[in-house]
C-alpha cells in the first residue's frame, strides 16, 4: 500500500502480510509475547465482576499539569455498578453528579494521601483503605480487573501485590509492559507502518540518535519542506511535538540549529533521552481522523473498529480539543478502517489486548486525489474513546448521530468549580433515565491558566450537539461577578 490506497485487510494477500510482519517483529523481539508471568494471581483480560479503574496519566511524558488536573475521574464514566474508582483527588460533587445523571450510585470512590505526588500504580496497594475494600469483596468469587488509562509494568506489578495481598485472581485490561512501550512509541509506530503499507503511509519520518543527527536531519527537511518536526516519541499527543517553519533554518549552521533544537526540547520538559523522531509536518492537512478499536483476545476474533472520528486540533503542537463523528467521504472512511485494522491485526499477532485507537491526517495533493497519512498509535483510553464508550452505554450499544466531545482550556472564563458548573448548564445536562439529549461533564473543571473544560454533547443530529456545546460555553463564560 502506498499513500491513501489501503487495500481490504479481510484475509487474502493483507492478512498474510500482516501475520509474516508480526513474525517477524517477534523474532527480533521474543520478549514481545513472553513478559506476562506477574504470578498464579495475575492474567491478561477482563473479570466479570468488580473492575478498579484507575485514571493516573503521571506516567505519561511531558504531560504537564498532572497532579492539578481532574481527567482522572474520565474513567469513572466507564463505571458499572460495585466498581471502585481511584483518583488523585477527591471531588464528591462531582461523583453525587454521576450518581443522579449517570446511574453510578454503586460506584465507589478512593482518593490518593494527601499531597501525594507519585504514581498511583506504585503506591496504591500500601493504601489500608484500598485493601480493605478489595478484601471485602473477594468473596464474591468473579475475580477482579484492573483497568487503567494507561497498562504499564506498574500496573501489572499492582495487580500482582493485590492479587497476593487479597488471594483473588486479578485481570488485567490491557497489553504487556512492552507491548504497551512499543506501540505508544512513535518511532515503533512508524517502522511497523512503514513495513507493513510503504514508506509514503506515514509524512518522512526519521531517527535522531543524538542532536548532531537531529540538526543534519533538520537541515535537510527543511530545504524539502515548509514545516519540519522534533517529537518526543513515548509522550502523548501534542505533548512533546515541537513544530518549527523551515525558514527559521534558512543559512543556518549545524551548531545553531543544534543549540536550538537543545533548547526547544528541555522547554517541553525532555530528560535528554534519545532517539527523537524528526520529519516532516504535513501541509495542506484537511482533516485529523482517529479509529477507535477494540482488539480481543485472538480466540474472540479480530480487531473490532467501532468508528472514524474527526479530531478538532488547535495551536503549533496540534493539542487535542474535541472529537466528531467523522463526515469524510466514504471511501476514505473505509481506508482509514481497513487500515487501522490492518494495523491492529499485527498487534493483536504480538499479543496486544484491549482498548486502541489510531490518529492519521488527510492532506489535500495538486492532483486532487487526498493523502493518508498515519501518525501515531494511542495504546491506552483515551479523550475520545471514553466518551464514545459511555455514548454507546447509554444509547443501547449505538453512538447517537449527534455526538460531540470537546476537551478545552478556556483562558477566558474565570474560576469555576464543579458545582457552580453544574448549576449554570442546569436543564442542559443529560438525564439516563430521562432524556435522549444534553450534555455530560466528563471531568470536574480544573483551574489551569484558565478553566480546563471537559464536555460531551449526545443528540439525535450533529447540528443539535453543536449547538448544546455552544449554548454550555455562553453559559459557562458569565462572569462569577453577575
Amino acid at each position: 500500500m502506498k499513500g491513501d490506497r489501503v487495500p481490504d485487510t479481510a484475509g487474502g494477500s493483507q492478512g498474510h502480510a500482516t501475520k509474516e510482519l508480526a513474525r517477524q517483529l517477534l523474532r527480533d523481539e521474543p520478549a514481545l509475547c513472553s513478559s506476562l508471568d506477574f504470578g498464579p494471581y495475575v492474567q491478561q483480560g477482563q473479570a466479570a465482576g468488580t473492575s478498579l479503574l484507575i485514571g493516573d496519566q503521571a506516567e505519561i511524558p511531558l504531560l504537564h499539569g498532572v497532579m492539578q488536573s481532574r481527567r482522572d475521574y474520565r474513567m469513572a464514566l466507564l463505571a458499572r455498578p460495585s466498581d471502585l474508582v481511584l483518583v488523585r483527588h477527591r471531588d464528591r460533587v462531582y461523583e453525587s453528579y454521576l450518581a443522579q445523571h449517570l446511574d453510578h450510585a454503586q460506584v465507589s470512590y478512593l482518593s490518593a494521601p494527601d499531597n501525594f505526588r507519585g504514581i498511583i500504580s506504585k503506591e496504591a496497594d500500601t493504601w489500608p483503605a484500598l485493601v480493605d475494600h478489595l478484601g471485602a469483596i473477594t468473596a464474591s468469587g468473579n475475580g477482579l480487573t484492573l483497568k487503567a488509562y494507561l497498562t504499564t509494568r506498574s500496573t501489572w506489578h499492582l495487580a500482582k501485590r493485590l492479587g497476593e495481598a487479597t488471594g483473588t485472581l486479578m485481570h488485567v485490561c490491557g497489553p504487556s509492559p512492552r507491548v504497551s512501550r512499543r506501540v505508544n512509541d512513535k518511532l515503533w509506530f512508524a517502522d511497523l507502518v512503514h513495513r507493513l503499507f510503504g514508506a509514503t503511509a506515514t509524512p518522512p519520518t526519521m531517527m535522531g540518535f543524538d542532536l548532531v543527527a537531529a540538526a543534519a536531519q533538520i537541515s535537510y527537511l527543511s530545504k524539502r519542506a515548509d514545516r519540519v518536526v522534533a517529537k518526543v516519541p513515548d509522550s502523548a499527543g501534542s505533548s512533546g511535538n515541537i513544530r518549527f517553519e523551515s525558514t527559521v533554518f534558512a543559512d543556518k549552521s549545524p551548531a545553531y540549529i543544534q543549540s536550538f533544537l537543545h533548547a526547544r526540547l528541555l522547554e517541553s520538559g525532555w530528560n535528554e533521552g534519545f532517539p527523537i523522531l524528526i520529519g516532516v509536518w504535513d501541509s495542506d492537512v484537511f482533516c485529523s481522523p482517529s479509529v477507535q478499536l477494540w482488539i480481543p483476545h485472538p480466540d474472540q476474533g479480530p480487531p473490532h473498529p467501532e468508528g472514524v472520528f474527526e479530531q478538532h486540533v488547535r495551536g503549533t503542537g496540534a493539542a487535542f480539543v474535541g472529537a466528531a463523528r467523522s463526515t469524510l467521504p466514504d471511501d476514505l472512511q473505509t481506508a482509514l478502517t481497513s487500515g487501522a485494522i490492518a494495523i491492529a491485526s499485527v498487534l493483536q499477532a504480538l499479543g496486544y489486548f484491549g482498548r486502541c485507537s489510531f490518529d492519521a491526517v488527510v492532506c489535500r495533493t495538486k492532483s486532487g486525489a487526498p493523502t493518508l497519512h498515519w501518525i501515531e498509535c494511542n495504546g491506552r483510553w483515551g479523550g475520545v474513546s471514553i466518551p464514545m464508550t459511555l455514548a454507546k452505554t447509554l444509547n443501547s450499544g449505538r453512538l447517537p448521530a449527534g455526538f460531540l466531545v470537546v476537551q478545552e482550556l478556556r483562558p477566558e472564563i474565570t474560576a469555576l468549580d464543579t458545582a457552580t458548573c453544574l448549576a449554570r448548564l442546569d436543564d442542559l445536562l443529560y438525564h439516563a433515565r430521562h432524556t435522549r439529549e444534553g450534555v455530560i461533564l466528563t471531568a470536574p473543571p480544573t483551574a489551569q491558566n484558565g478553566v480546563s473544560i471537559n464536555l460531551l454533547a449526545l443528540a439525535d443530529s450533529q447540528d443539535t450537539s453543536e449547538k448544546l456545546i455552544d449554548e454550555a460555553f455562553s453559559r459557562l463564560m458569565i462572569s462569577r461577578h453577575l
